[in-house]
């Protein structure tokens, strides 16, 4: 009988030697039909004490043990084989432990291959140059700043005809930092603080420190804190704007303006000091009631804006998903609604049933 060592031990153990040991093993030994090989089998087991009825082995599964190729192998199969072989139980565990060895290089190999595999994808994905990033044309960012800063300085003449207890004068720098980021929106902030003369305000320029907040917090809020990716985050970013815009705002009005900058919320600040509050602290009160309002005002009006350019001229808004949400529910509703005109039409052009003739 053929001696399962007769490979030799310096290779590392695999099922295909195995297998071809079992196949010189079983013509050492008869040959033994695959049959027979089988009926032993089944013999061994019911002497084991395995019910008959479970102990013979399918003939087909017998037969695979003897093939090449094999990613798996049954280590108990294999004792009964070669004892059906001939065999002693001493022989049979040699071959047991052969093929588990065979299994723990299989495991290994396999792992080595996926590990490798796993470098040559993190390899290709490093080495892969990144995605193009989609920005506006140059013709839409130069219209985008115009318009921004024609609408600082629509609000400012607003604000001061109508005597508005808000601002308006950051509409146009929320859309250009909402659209395009933050610098652009400081753009918009210098250009629109040190045009306002053009309105009959004189001091917008001694502002430009906090429009310029605004524009830095709306464009880095909604990329690096993606304070764009819902409603509710969106509203803590205006409030945080117009957080932002007081702190800076309420130094100013005191140094330049002693606290009085012709604004309607002067009266708040005067009734604060009557009560004894503090000039800065009541600068800044009544700055920040009025600065929320503002802000919420002109960070909604920026969101709408935003929308609208997306949905109508393709403006990119990945970094905003806020303004993807609601251009696809107004797609949507668009799409509903000329669907229903159509369905109209087909209702009101089919003829009512004709009535029955008289008799």
């Amino acid at each position: 009988m053929p001696e399962p060592s007769r490979a030799p031990q310096l290779q590392p153990e695999s099922f295909d030697r195995i297998a071809r040991d079992l196949q010189a093993l079983r013509l050492d030994a008869g040959p033994v039909s695959y049959a027979e090989i089988v009926r032993r089998i089944a013999d061994q087991r019911v002497q084991r004490g395995v019910p008959a009825a479970a102990a013979i082995p399918a003939r087909s599964t017998v037969y695979n043990a003897f093939t090449t190729g094999r990613a798996r192998m049954d280590t108990e199969l294999l004792r009964d084989i070669v004892i059906a072989l001939g065999a002693t139980p001493g022989e049979a565990e040699v071959w047991v432990q052969r093929c588990r060895r065979a299994r723990s290089a299989a495991e290994f190999g396999a792992a080595v291959q996926r590990s490798a595999e796993r470098d040559q994808t993190l390899a290709r994905d490093a080495s892969a140059p990144p995605p193009p990033r989609s920005a506006p044309r140059a013709g839409v960012v130069i219209v985008l700043l115009a318009g921004g800063v024609a609408l600082n300085l629509l609000g400012l003449w607003i604000t001061a005809v109508f005597k508005l207890s808000v601002y308006l004068d950051m509409v146009g720098t929320a859309i250009a930092s909402l659209v395009l980021g933050p610098w652009h929106g400081v753009a918009v902030a210098l250009l629109s603080s040190n045009l306002g003369f053009v309105t009959g305000d004189l001091h917008t320029w001694e502002f430009t420190p906090v429009n310029i907040a605004g524009a830095l917090i709306w464009g880095y809020g909604v990329r690096r804190l993606r304070l764009g990716a819902s409603l509710t985050r969106f509203f803590s970013l205006n409030l945080a704007v117009a957080l932002g815009c007081s702190l800076v705002a309420a130094p100013i009005v005191v140094a330049a303006f002693g606290g009085e900058n012709g604004h309607a919320s002067v009266s708040a600040v005067l009734s604060l000091e009557s009560l004894g509050v503090p000039m800065m602290a009541s600068v800044f009160s009544a700055n920040i009631i009025t600065s929320i309002m503002d802000k919420l005002l002109t960070g909604f009006v920026g969101l709408l804006v935003f929308t609208l350019l997306h949905g109508r001229f393709g403006v990119p808004a990945a970094h905003m998903p806020l303004v993807e949400k609601l251009g696809a529910l107004s797609a949507a509703e668009a799409e509903g609604a000329r669907g229903a005109p159509r369905e109209a039409r087909t209702m009101s052009g089919s003829r009512p049933p004709r009535a029955p003739a008289a008799p």
